[in-house]
């Protein structure tokens, strides 16, 4: 026997992070932190840096992605970052999230820390410059739509997914703050 479901078992809560779709930056393996942002910018403030995100690969990048866009990279993505500056101008940059077969620990913990996903992909290979590409983050997947494969997000537990809805772990705690306040 074949149910239907509810409506209101089909729609995420409120808290929920939506699906976001744009188009596939695609680099290759060992990105590293200097091609992502160079070292005379990392002193900088993110929306002053970001005009040089990726200028060592593209230096035209900037200027050409669109807010909602992806970067997708393939091993070792900013293995050597130690500054925050270089997921902070990413995220000022409008990149939805950083997609990768791995990246630099400081890197991708510092990127879900202010609120930029970064995805941890086997598949990365698959993916083409200009895909189109449908990330659900709470469902823990890639959709390429250009192409109709599905790639899971190995990375993610619920305490780096609760970061990621709050916008980032300084909007957590103040949350946090403001509901012990009460």
């Amino acid at each position: 026997m074949s149910t239907v479901s509810r409506y209101e078992d089909l729609i995420g809560s409120e808290e929920a992070l939506p699906a976001i779709t744009g188009r596939a930056w695609v680099f290759g393996d060992r990105v590293s932190c200097r091609q992502v942002l160079a070292d005379e910018h990392l002193e900088r403030d993110a929306a002053a840096a970001r005009a040089f995100a990726m200028a060592g690969l593209d230096p035209e990048f900037a200027r050409k992605v669109a807010a909602r866009d992806f970067i997708v990279a393939g091993i070792d993505f900013a293995v050597d970052a130690r500054h925050r500056a270089v997921p902070a101008a990413l995220k000022s940059l409008g990149i939805a999230a950083v997609i990768a077969r791995s990246f630099g620990h400081f890197f991708l913990r510092t990127a879900i820390d202010i609120g930029l996903p970064a995805l941890v992909v086997e598949e990365t290979a698959a993916v083409r410059m200009g895909d189109r590409l449908r990330v659900d983050v709470e469902a823990h997947i890639v959709a390429n739509l250009s192409s109709g494969d599905r790639y899971v997000i190995r990375n993610l537990d619920e305490a780096a997914i609760g970061i990621l809805r709050a916008g980032g772990v300084g909007e957590l705690r103040r949350r946090s703050r403001r509901d012990v306040k009460g």
